[in-house]
């Protein structure tokens, strides 16, 4: 009786003491919003109303904003645990204040000058002297003070203006400029009936981080993991509203609309929001350290920041190191954690540096010191699946006997049915032959010579597919091929620039160089099993995660390799002194020894003189792979490499993209009328106009031919009429050679509908013809 009393006493202390820990966790925490309910805050919704707060344990209130009050206040001495403010906390942190930056929303200020359109007032140094109105607090706005600061328009002094009377009296004329959110005060005046104009600081070269998730030093200290569970539930809140902006419009305009705001306000405002998120080019909440510290720097040259104060060390709040620390959305980190280990494969018969075996038979190389890093980031483990040859390894793949590739370049027929990361190793393929041949510049040289490649490899499938005409003779392995080459069984061998000069390098195949580049480089990633693409996405993130630093010291540790002195002096010292005789005949030996090592030490510096060089040209080699000759623009290898990757963005993303399909009308009268100079000379005039009638964000390259494509991300088919058309009529109104005038007709086509890269080039084809067959000098779309 006495043990099951004191069994139940420890049972009752236990649950009285887990009913106080829950009812210390079940706290709510308070984050104090940047403004007034409105899509400004759309992320931190849509984390409480989808539950995302509530799956990291956490009762989360969202305080709307007091505009008289102090943000940065409220979070360090009132009730606030967590705020949101803008680059202003550099300020803070500089004047000793213990705020923590957790995640950045907004990638770029949103803060801007409005000023009337009949004022003339367009540029900072016209505010000179004037009336400019500014917030009537302390926590709002140092993207406007540092504009103004480097304009030197600052020292003039600013009129503070409660927020709610800045518009009334810019409108009466009372003040000059009012310092305005772009997404906000903006299209209040339009819908008003007043015309304005923006002086936008990104726009005269100050861009600093908008909107930023924050907390005190305190919070940050004491509850790390509370901070990273509230920064994964914002950010999971912030994808979520993107991709659903008009519920979210609905919801705000139905649940936090204290403003009043029309539901096209709201999507104006939802519109402008994401393109300061800029979340396709930077992760969502990434903090840059090293961006901060400039940041930092810059204020403190404009005297908003004092030069004595405390650096930036410490203000950006570290996640921990493993997958906690990732990005990952609830399905990738549930997908990821389902699985016990990730069977991988690569080459058996070795790719130095990149993959191969120790003596004990273990895996090294770049590739396993990645895998290495993934294995912790991503807490799984990788199992080694061993296997006869690399075409063994793909036929793995395909009958999901081996889940990933950790090297491999990513080609037209792999991707039907493996998904790849982005790229994390690039090297050129180059063409390497014996030394007694002279440069080559270009494949088309090897024509009717024996070409060695590692059958399967991206060599053997881009030279079957681009060079039919070369003689390929396949080898199972890098090294296999460079002796087989260093023995004169084959003319050449095109592969991999950093396994080419390892292997010459540690084999001592002295006889063998560089010859020359080839258009193609090894775009090296990691190819994942095409029905396990969460994992895929895991994987890059991890990636995506790793410093330059952790990618130089990876590589370096690999590539910049010694050659071992393969003459044994610490056998044979011992006994120099034995015997004289020995002595004798080792000098001679010594000095026969000698002159090999100085043959070797040429040849090797031969090698490094020639490493050196190529990683010199390696920029240009890489630009001009992806260039057509004749007239500069993109080739098709590039413009491959594209639709690949805007297409998987499509299928991921939903962000649509156009391909618009031009075609050179009657351009075979031109080649036959004027020669085939003037018709070179034509096809580089028109590059020439569309390079300056397209947008920058537009991808231009020849097709074949007289044919060429231009690709428009993130546009349908009726706005990327609006571009061909522009070049179409630009065309037309030119005189390109010895008064000829050349049209030309344009099929267009986007990706909505569409199931594959295929059917939408097709579609665009299909609108080229009836562009022809109506008359040419025409663009249509929307008929595919």
């Amino acid at each position: 009786m006495l043990g099951v009393a004191r069994w139940l006493a420890a049972f009752l202390f236990f649950v009285l003491a887990s009913a106080s820990i829950a009812q210390a966790n079940a706290q709510p925490i308070v984050i104090q919003l940047k403004w007034l309910h409105q899509f400004q805050s759309a992320g931190f919704y849509a984390a409480l109303e989808q539950g995302y707060f509530a799956e990291e344990g956490l009762d989360v209130v969202l305080s709307e904003r007091d505009p008289a009050k102090n943000i940065v206040s409220e979070v360090l001495d009132g009730p606030a645990d967590y705020g949101v403010a803008d680059s202003i906390l550099l300020m803070h942190h500089a004047a000793g204040d213990p705020v923590v930056l957790v995640a950045a929303v907004l990638q770029h200020s949103a803060g801007a000058l409005m000023t009337m359109t009949s004022s003339g007032l367009t540029a900072p140094t016209d505010l000179i002297g004037k009336r400019v109105a500014f917030y009537d607090n302390d926590s709002d706005g140092i993207d406007v003070l540092a504009l103004l600061a480097e304009q030197r328009v600052l020292n003039k002094g600013l009129i503070r203006v409660a927020w709610d009377e800045r518009l009334r009296r810019l409108a009466a004329g009372e003040i000059d400029a009012v310092a305005v959110y772009l997404t906000n005060e903006p299209y209040v005046m339009n819908e008003r009936g007043h015309q304005v104009n923006l002086i936008s600081p990104r726009h005269f070269g100050i861009d600093l981080y908008g909107d930023m998730l924050f907390t005190s030093r305190a919070e940050a200290e004491g509850n790390p993991e509370r901070v990273e569970a509230v920064r994964r539930a914002v950010i999971r809140g912030w994808h979520y509203a993107l991709d659903h902006k008009e519920e979210m419009v609905e919801l705000i305009y139905r649940r936090y609309n204290t403003q009043n705001k029309s539901r096209e306000a709201l999507m104006n405002e939802a519109r402008g929001i994401e393109t300061l998120i800029d979340r396709y080019t930077t992760p969502l909440g990434q903090i840059n350290p090293k961006r901060v510290a400039f940041l930092y720097d810059k204020l403190r040259s404009l005297d908003l920041v004092s030069a004595q104060g405390n650096a930036p060390l410490g203000l950006v709040f570290k996640a921990g190191s493993g997958v906690d620390a990732l990005d990952l959305t609830t399905e990738e980190r549930q997908f990821v954690a389902s699985l016990s280990t990730v069977r991988f494969a690569v080459d058996e018969a070795g790719w130095p540096p990149f993959e191969f075996y120790g003596s004990q038979g273990q895996l090294q190389g770049i590739v396993s010191d990645y895998l290495e890093v993934l294995s912790k980031r991503l807490g799984v483990r990788f199992e080694r699946i061993s296997t006869s040859s690399w075409n063994e390894v793909l036929e793995g793949v395909k009958a999901r006997t081996i889940d990933m590739l950790p090297s491999a370049a990513s080609t037209p027929d792999r991707r039907n049915y493996m998904g790849f990361t982005d790229t994390y190793l690039t090297s050129p393929m180059v063409i390497v032959t014996r030394d007694n041949v002279d440069y080559i510049s270009s494949l088309s040289q090897l024509e009717g010579q024996r070409v060695g490649v590692v059958g399967g490899y991206a060599s053997d499938e881009t030279l079957s597919r681009y060079y039919p005409g070369l003689t390929l003779t396949r080898y199972p392995s890098s090294l296999d091929g460079l002796r087989r080459l260093a023995a004169g069984e084959v003319d050449a061998f095109v592969d991999n620039l950093a396994a080419s000069i390892h292997i010459i390098k540690m084999q001592g195949l002295a006889n063998l160089k560089i010859s020359g580049p080839t258009p193609y480089t090894f775009d090296l990633a990691m190819g994942v099993r095409s029905d396990w693409p969460l994992l895929r996405n895991a994987i890059d993130k991890a990636l995506a995660g790793m410093t330059p630093q952790e990618h130089t010291a990876i590589y370096d540790r690999w590539v910049k390799l010694s050659v071992a002195s393969p003459f044994p002096w610490g056998r044979i010292l011992p006994w120099v002194g034995a015997l004289a005789l020995a002595v004798l005949v080792m000098l001679v030996y010594s000095m026969r020894m000698r002159a090999l090592s100085r043959r070797v030490q040429l040849t090797n510096a031969s090698l490094l003189e020639a490493e050196q060089a190529l990683r010199e040209k390696n920029r240009q080699l890489q630009e001009a792979s992806v260039r057509d000759k004749l007239t500069g623009v993109f080739n098709r290898y590039h413009l491959d490499a594209v639709l690949f990757k805007e297409f998987e963005r499509y299928q991921r993303y939903h962000r649509p993209f156009s391909i618009v399909m031009f075609d050179l009308d009657h351009f075979k009268q031109v080649n036959d009328q004027f020669g085939h100079q003037a018709g070179d000379e034509v096809l580089r005039r028109f590059c020439e106009i569309v390079l300056k009638n397209i947008r920058q964000s537009d991808t231009f390259g020849r097709w074949g031919g007289e044919e060429f494509m231009l690709i428009c991300p993130d546009t349908v088919a009726k706005d990327a009429f609006i571009v061909a058309d522009k070049v179409r009529a630009a065309l037309a109104g030119a005189t390109l050679y010895d008064g000829l005038v050349q049209t030309v007709s344009g099929g267009i086509r986007d990706s909505v509908g569409c199931g594959s890269i295929d059917q939408q080039i097709s579609g665009a084809d299909n609108n080229l013809y009836q562009a022809k067959s109506a008359g040419r000098n025409r663009i249509i779309f929307d008929l595919g």
